[in-house]
């Protein structure tokens, strides 16, 4: 099966990433597009919609005539582990009809989108504890 475009930009920079030495690399939007014959907003489409803080990146992007892209992989696989292990269990407490719909779908956007600025070294113990919490009022209520 052929990859997609977007699929083999990706692919090619985690490569990178895992190549290098701090998990970081900055790359120039023009080069790579150029490298895949694209235009430079397909390579910004797949690093801002695969390159995620929920994926485990960081991106900064310095625009101008030099400018570039930062990528930093920053979760361990870890943390990321923690996120999804979270996200499961809140699925599984939905089937057990321990909590409502509406209650997994507030949970899941807290736990997605209300801790996006926190640091990542926070993350998995907070996710830990939610999980804690979560066992605790199951267990209670």
């Amino acid at each position: 099966m052929k990859k997609s475009l977007a699929d083999r930009i990706e692919q090619y920079i985690k490569v990178l990433i895992e190549r290098s030495d701090n998990k970081q690399i900055e790359i120039q939007r023009s080069e790579l597009a150029e490298t895949f014959g694209c235009v430079p907003s397909q390579v910004t489409y797949v690093i801002s919609t695969r390159f995620t803080e929920q994926e485990g990146y960081i991106t900064e992007s310095y625009r101008g005539g030099k400018g570039f892209v930062r990528i930093t992989q920053y979760i361990s696989n870890e943390n990321n582990n923690s996120y999804k292990e979270l996200l499961l269990y809140i699925d599984q407490l939905l089937r057990e009809e321990a909590i409502s719909l509406g209650q997994s779908k507030l949970l899941k956007h807290l736990i997605t989108y209300a801790f996006e600025d926190m640091p990542p070294r926070y993350k998995a113990r907070l996710y830990e504890q939610l999980r804690m919490v979560l066992s605790d009022f199951v267990d209670n209520y």
